[in-house]
């Protein structure tokens, strides 16, 4: 005998997704063909129905009229003819409970749905749709109305299921497996049932049922309302598709249609969370432009502003830093964290913005915050790109009042200001005495990038060590270390080197081995060999300067220019310099021939340690001197093959 006939419909499918494995344990002699056909779906290629055979949407008579002002058409519902005992005494028993009663039953919906008539729940369904987070009870509410009321499926109770689905626990799988239903049952899906499916697509996307859905609304020759392209919209952005979402926003913004707040939130945190800090900007640019739209009923949210903000000081974009700092911060409407007024004052920093730092600074001074070298040096950066020096001193004078200290790297904007503009070195002097009238502390690090921009303007120290002794006066404390470092290292005589060295005794700085070479070079160049030597001896025992190199002697040039004064003067420590080079694997080869060569006959041949070296040279590369000597490049290169 045959086993009896499994009837499986699309409906309760979805209504009951274990349906399938239900009655597919109950019917053991269906091939395995059949069951895994039964519960696949069929590629969307073929339509919003995908089963073989059946008709597309668009092909399918259009028996119901469109209504564009609303998602849902009203003459959808038909009222159903129910028996007519069945329907008095329904209406009698159930009198009692109303639509709004099924609506906000919660854990005993069943319940009240008993003692309710058939009309009152096809009511409360058509309510339930305009309730947001109540879409979940559509679906039991239908499953009643199959499995008590034994109502067969009508185009209404398909347009719930949709309504349904704009739950976040619908899918577009039971989208799909409802329109397959229809289909099946000969239902064809009207203009408002199409266009529910689109708002429920802007919750659960997919890209290729939303392109049927709009193939066959197109088909019907029916236009997308607002409350549609809204959806479209929204669901093209949650597909990733941010250019296309955004062309149909500045269609609906464009076309005179009043878009309402919370699709720009959507956008705006969407593409903020995504990275896309400009596009986002540029959406709450397009809302604060678009007309009716700024009244207190429309406004966005307090929290949509402060996430912008904190988005885009994050990602130091300026542009929205300063639309909402200027919209809300400034006029007191928020208070933002001390973090994001950080990020603030850093995007400020990085576009230059003296302005908005200046104000970041004096938010964060207003609620007691202890501002750091990091605070001030932001601030210090926007003066000087902008050429406003007086300001940007007056902040280092700051500084120095809080016991916050400027170094060299607070000063490297000063200092390029100056290199762009030299023009301002003539009326610096001016500037700090002024500053210093008004109450100021002057740090030693602005008389120092001073001296190092003068230094580098001038081929000589004199200048420099002239503003040094005219400027010294108004600092609050005396020079240091950097100070004489910058004046040293232009200094090119020996009285030079010494009235440095002099000051700094009288200040108790003690030379670092950086210095104690220039105080060599110095010496080397119009000073006593004695001294240079003198010099050279106590850099052994000076300490490192900070961030200066690990040498544990004078450089390369130094120590050949001392060797020259050695040689042309005939003074025998030369081959001492010679032999500390030698055991510090100091290159001097190439030099000493040089040097050599140079020397007069008689002194050659009187020096006992200068025949020493000429012979020993003479015997290692004799070929590559004759060259040498030459200057034959092709008698060098056969003698090397």
């Amino acid at each position: 005998m045959p086993p009896p006939r499994q009837v499986i419909d699309g409906l309760w499918r979805c209504l009951c997704p274990s349906v399938d494995a239900t009655l597919l344990a109950k019917a053991p002699t269906l091939s395995s063909t059949s069951a895994i056909r039964s519960r696949s779906r069929v590629s969307r290629k073929d339509g919003l129905h995908r089963h073989r055979g059946a008709r597309s949407l668009s092909q399918q008579s259009h028996g119901y009229r469109a209504n564009i002002d609303s998602f849902v058409s009203p003459d959808l519902y038909i009222e159903p003819k129910w028996p007519q005992s069945q329907q008095k005494s329904e209406t009698v028993a159930d009198a009692t409970v109303t639509a709004t009663e099924i609506i906000q039953a919660t854990n005993d919906l069943t319940e009240v749905l008993k003692e309710a008539s058939t009309p009152v729940i096809y009511e409360a369904l058509r309510e339930l749709r305009n309730h947001h987070g109540q879409h979940g009870k559509i679906r039991p509410i239908i499953q009643f109305l199959l499995n008590n009321r034994k109502e067969k499926p009508n185009p209404f109770i398909y347009e719930s299921l949709v309504v349904a689905n704009w739950d976040i626990t619908g899918s577009a799988d039971e989208l799909g497996f409802i329109f397959d239903s229809m289909v099946a049952a000969g239902v064809e899906p009207s203009i408002g049932v199409l266009q529910s499916a689109l708002k429920a697509l802007a919750v659960h996307p997919d890209y290729l049922l939303r392109t049927d859905i709009l193939r066959s609304l197109g088909a019907k020759g029916a236009r997308l309302d607002k409350e549609a392209k809204i959806s479209v919209t929204l669901g093209l952005l949650r597909d990733g598709q941010f250019e296309k979402a955004l062309d149909l926003l500045d269609e609906l913004v464009y076309s005179d249609q009043l878009v309402p707040a919370w699709v720009f939130e959507i956008f705006i945190y969407t593409l903020a969370r995504r990275g896309f800090v400009e596009e986002a900007v540029r959406v709450m640019q397009v809302r604060l432009k678009a007309r009716n739209q700024n009244t207190p009923s429309r406004a966005l949210p307090l929290g949509t502003w402060y996430f912008l903000l904190d988005e885009c000081s994050r990602a130091l974009h300026h542009e929205g830093t300063k639309l909402v700092w200027d919209h809300l911060v400034q006029k007191r409407l928020v208070n933002p964290p001390d973090g994001v007024v950080i990020n603030v004052l850093n995007t400020a920093s990085r576009h230059q913005d003296a302005d908005l730092a200046t104000r970041a600074i004096e938010l964060l001074a207003e609620r007691g915050v202890r501002l750091g070298l990091h605070h001030y040096e932001a601030l210090v950066e926007c003066y000087a790109y902008n050429g406003d020096l007086l300001n940007a001193l007056q902040v280092l004078g700051i500084m120095e009042g809080a016991d916050i200290s400027p170094g060299a790297a607070s000063t490297r904007s000063i200092f390029l200001l100056f290199r762009r503009s030299p023009e301002l070195l003539d009326g610096v002097k001016e500037m700090m005495e002024n500053l210093k009238a008004a109450g100021y502390k002057i740090p030693i690090a602005a008389l120092n990038v001073v001296l190092e921009a003068v230094c580098e303007e001038g081929p000589t120290v004199d200048k420099a060590f002239g503003m040094y002794r005219d400027l010294l006066h108004l600092c609050s404390s005396g020079p240091d270390l950097r100070t004489f470092q910058i004046l040293l290292q232009k200094a090119q005589k020996a009285q030079t080197a010494q009235e440095l060295e002099s000051e700094m005794l009288m200040y108790t700085l003690k030379p670092t081995r950086d210095m104690y070479e220039d105080f060599v070079r110095c010496s080397i160049v119009d000073g006593d060999l004695n001294t240079a030597f003198n010099y050279l001896a106590q850099m052994e025992l000076a300490p490192l300067a900070r961030n200066s190199s690990r040498r544990m002697w004078i450089s390369h040039p130094t120590l050949v220019q001392l060797l020259k004064r050695c040689f042309n003067e005939m003074d025998p420590r030369a081959w001492a310099v010679v032999d500390v080079a030698r055991e510090r694997k100091i290159d001097l080869e190439i030099e000493i021939k040089k040097l050599l060569a140079e020397m007069p006959k008689e002194t050659a041949v009187s020096d006992q340690r200068a025949q020493e070296e000429i012979t020993m040279m003479g015997a290692v590369r004799p070929a590559y001197e004759e060259a040498l000597d030459a200057g034959d490049l092709k008698t060098l290169s056969s003698s090397a093959a």
